[in-house]
């Protein structure tokens, strides 16, 4: 492909491009005070959210970006490429600023975490305020060095670039944020975002192993932290704010790459197929990491193509390239797919230029080993040390990964993108890259073989579109090795340009990795569909080149054109109903509500990693009505306990010991059979409705109760609660089940059980009680050393002068969830125990009793007082009353 190199994006306009350094600093840092004076304020959350990330993301990260790549006799990137990369910058910040203070023993206050990133602001600016004092004048501003960074572009001023550039970017804007921005707060947390921001909460809270324990990089906890810290509040909206903007982000930076690496259309064609990409726009409105890792990931395709370009200033982009990339890693491991693609790019760049000896590479790659080495050992290192590193181990390697290679995830991944995406989108990416590896065959092999290479490629495909393991050799399944064949082929030959062999090394090495030696890819196939939009932007472009030379320019342009507006109105139209359109529902009402004209090629969609689609059940209304005190006792969910635990506070979510139920709908169509039998089977278990919470004026959520009382069931909107909860109940200061720092206990007691156990103290709901009622305790254990036995706990109700009960419960600690042997030395354990009243229990008072006990021997620990005087093996907590019905 002959690719148009003379285009760049536009200049600065003049009147701001010769603003001195020292007047641009001075308004940087008039805007940073504005912005400490806002959060001091206080604004409406999501306001207040959007200054958060100016103060500590993009005005930090934009300052190092212009410390790091800026100084006398040097070039700045454009301004649209510097704002990427202090996009990316400002988040690295955030989290190794984050990171670093969560090591610090104790809660995070916000004074200190807003004094952090003050401090940082002002080392970047005194630095870069002394480097502007001591450099002499400049001959050319800033913005005309960026513009000699190129030096076979044309002038940036040309009206064809600036009209490439604002098509570009205003469709993309408008287009890419429409889908990502609208009605974000309307889906209530999932759950692996429930998991992510209870770490947040853990964090702030100052629980040590809120990020070592958790199974993926500390990113997705660290960027809602930065928010919920500051803030002092957090709502769904808030949350996922920075990562729907990194993923905006993401797709410019794939418009500059595209164009960079081929053509205007190209880079705009593969920007506007992610932005119409359902994986990408459901990992935008929710929070995961899955954004961040995309935007540093293009950012590293992108710096290290430009240092092949123009070899200048080698440490410094490298070591800004290191960055993203280790930033990417401490979002999830599978940036670690962009590692290929950037090491052939490495060896591009020392082949290329003669001038660029292995030891000169060797050098300039010392400061970026050690800038991203270090920013990766602040985390990885504690974290492969903790005790939990070999639970994510075994998740990874076996649940993830296996080890019965290979598979054939084809099905899987085909019904999962068209269900994101629709089938049209799909086709649309095969056909272009199927077409386009058939050409580079037919155009870098003898002619004859280029004809045979592309028959049988097309025939491959079109055989697996029909049987999809269709190459099975001794019972095994070895599909792969078609695929794996034809990309190596491409690979290796000899005139294959970079740019193409570049998008095609890092699409096919990430496809064959997930669709065949991944044993559950799921929604981390996204990882190859970043270079695959780039090969399918590529193809489209030849074809914009190929109409335009056949029918010149302004014809080409209005096919172009039409063409371009009906992709994105079929695309747009799928998506924007399935993720923007959020009232409907569309996923979850799949039956009733799935869109005519859309073939799909199964019969129900897969209930398995479904992320980002819209699903309210009203579980604010639960939180208030648990805060409220209308709901006093622990409850049992089918699924989603994150959620649970998340919007009822920790209020006890507690299988073993319930009153409550409470049924939810599910985002998953294939789920509707199984809810409606639990349902059905908590009706017939004896549960009454003790309340319904509608969503829209629908009921969607159902509240029981075990209680046998006669009841007259409640209705509650959850938007009468919705205002409430997120201003006055989601503060990070709740008290969770199992390892907490957020401890609110009423009565201490450091009593010692056997050897290894501490009981901390306790707190009790209430000393009074009637017969059916219950009275909730909560224990507060620490171990003192590693435990070998799990041991359980019991808490009587006895009377003290005959010794009957009046109620009793029984069980492994945190509602059988988290057996003693388990404990981390150091840890406060939360226990929470509901104990029932007996029906028949006579009025009086009694002794609430607690003690431990081994599970398989039934023999009691000894309990001892602080000054090691020995007290039995049962210790009287508080007086419990019980009185007549």
């Amino acid at each position: 492909m002959k690719r148009i190199q003379n285009l760049t994006m536009p200049a600065l306009p003049a009147k701001f491009a010769n603003l001195s350094q020292q007047s641009v600093l001075a308004i940087l840092a008039g805007l940073a005070l504005v912005a400490n004076l806002l959060i001091l304020i206080g604004l409406p959350l999501m306001w207040e959210a959007a200054v958060i990330l100016l103060l500590t993301g993009l005005l930090p990260g934009w300052l190092f970006v212009d410390w790091l790549l800026g100084g006398p006799g040097r070039a700045l990137p454009e301004l649209w490429e510097r704002t990427l990369y202090a996009v990316a910058a400002g988040c690295a910040i955030i989290v190794l600023t984050l990171l670093l203070l969560s090591y610090i023993p104790g809660p995070l206050a916000w004074q200190h975490a807003l004094l952090a990133f003050d401090l940082i602001l002002l080392l970047l600016f005194g630095l870069l305020w002394r480097r502007g004092r001591a450099a002499p004048p400049a001959e050319q501003s800033d913005q005309t060095q960026a513009d000699d960074a190129w030096p076979d572009i044309l002038a940036p001023s040309r009206p064809q670039a600036r009209g490439w550039l604002i098509a570009g970017v205003v469709s993309l804007a408008l287009v890419g944020g429409a889908l990502r921005f609208t009605d974000l707060a309307y889906t209530e947390f999932q759950g692996d975002e429930a998991r992510a921001v209870l770490r947040a909460a853990e964090t702030i809270q100052g629980y040590h192993d809120a990020l070592l324990s958790h199974k993926k990089g500390p990113v997705e906890i660290l960027l809602p932290t930065d928010i919920y810290l500051l803030a002092g509040r957090l709502n769904e909206a808030a949350a996922r704010l920075p990562f729907a903007l990194i993923n905006l982000a993401g797709l410019f930076a794939i418009f500059l790459l595209g164009w960079r690496l081929y053509h205007p259309v190209a880079g705009w064609a593969a920007a506007m197929l992610l932005a119409l990409d359902g994986y990408f726009i459901g990992f935008a409105r929710i929070v995961q990491y899955q954004s961040v890792v995309f935007l540093m990931v293009a950012l590293v395709a992108l710096i290290l193509y430009r240092l092949v370009r123009r070899p200048q200033d080698l440490a410094r982009y490298l070591t800004l390239a290191a960055i993203f990339l280790a930033t990417g890693l401490l979002a999830h491991y599978e940036a670690a797919l962009v590692a290929l693609p950037g090491a052939y790019l490495l060896y591009a760049l020392w082949r290329r230029h003669p001038a660029i000896s292995l030891v000169r590479l060797g050098r300039a790659l010392i400061a970026p080993i050690l800038a991203g080495g270090a920013l990766l050992a602040v985390f990885y290192v504690p974290f492969v040390l903790n005790p939990s590193f070999r639970i994510t181990y075994a998740y990874i390697t076996v649940n993830r990964i296996g080890s019965t290679f290979p598979y054939n995830n084809l099905d899987d991944v085909f019904e999962r993108t068209t269900l994101y995406s629709s089938v049209y989108y799909v086709a649309l990416l095969v056909i272009c890259a199927v077409l386009s590896l058939a050409a580079i065959y037919r155009r870098n092999l003898p002619r004859i073989w280029g004809w045979v290479a592309a028959a049988l490629l097309i025939a491959g495909v079109l055989i697996t579109l029909w049987q999809p393991a269709w190459i099975v050799i001794g019972g095994h399944d070895h599909t792969w090795a078609f695929y794996a064949a034809a990309l190596v082929i491409a690979w290796f030959l000899p005139d294959f340009p970079l740019e193409q062999r570049l998008a095609w090394l890092w699409f096919g090495s990430g496809a064959v990795f997930m669709l065949f030696f991944t044993l559950t890819p799921n929604t981390h196939v996204y990882g190859f569909f970043i270079p695959w939009a780039l090969v399918a932007g590529e193809a489209l472009g030849r074809g914009w080149l190929w109409l335009r030379r056949r029918l010149g320019a302004r014809p080409a342009a209005r096919i172009a054109a039409v063409t371009a507006a009906l992709a994105v109105l079929v695309f747009g139209n799928y998506v924007y109903w399935y993720f923007a359109a959020t009232d409907l529902e569309v996923l979850r009402t799949w039956r009733e509500n799935r869109l005519r004209g859309y073939p799909v090629t199964y019969d129900m969609p897969t209930r398995m990693s479904i992320f980002g689609f819209p699903l309210k059940n009203g579980w604010k209304a639960v939180g208030a009505l648990y805060a409220d005190g209308v709901l006093d006792a622990p409850f049992e969910v089918h699924g989603k306990e994150p959620v649970a635990d998340w919007y009822t506070r920790g209020a006890g979510y507690c299988p073993r010991d319930h009153v409550y139920y409470i049924w939810h709908e599910s985002v998953e169509p294939a789920d509707l059979g199984y809810n409606t039998v639990v349902r059905e089977q908590i009706e017939a278990d004896g549960y009454q409705l003790f309340g319904t919470v509608l969503v829209n004026e629908q009921p969607r959520l159902r509240i029981y109760t075990s209680d046998s009382a006669p009841i007259t069931p409640q209705t509650y909107r959850v938007e009468d609660f919705e205002q409430r909860f997120d201003r006055d109940l989601s503060g990070p200061i709740f008290e969770l089940d199992g390892p907490s720092a957020a401890i609110h206990m009423q009565h201490e007691l450091d009593l010692r059980l056997g050897d290894g156990i501490r009981l901390r103290g306790y707190s009790l709901d209430r000393t009074e009680a009637k017969p059916g009622e219950g009275v909730l305790l909560t224990l507060y254990w620490q171990a003192g050393k590693p435990l070998q036995t799990a041991y359980s706990v019991f808490t009587q109700i006895i009377d003290m002068t005959d010794y009957h009960k009046a109620g009793q419960r029984d069980g492994e600690p945190v509602c059988n969830q988290l057996p003693s042997d388990f404990w981390l030395p150091g840890d406060t354990i939360v226990d929470r125990y509901y104990i029932p009243i007996f029906a028949d229990a006579p009025p009086g008072v009694y002794r609430l009793l607690v003690g431990m006990y081994d599970s398989e021997t039934g023999d009691r620990l000894d309990i001892f007082a602080p000054d090691g005087a020995h007290l039995g093996d049962a210790f009287g907590l508080a007086d419990i009353t019980v009185t007549p019905p």
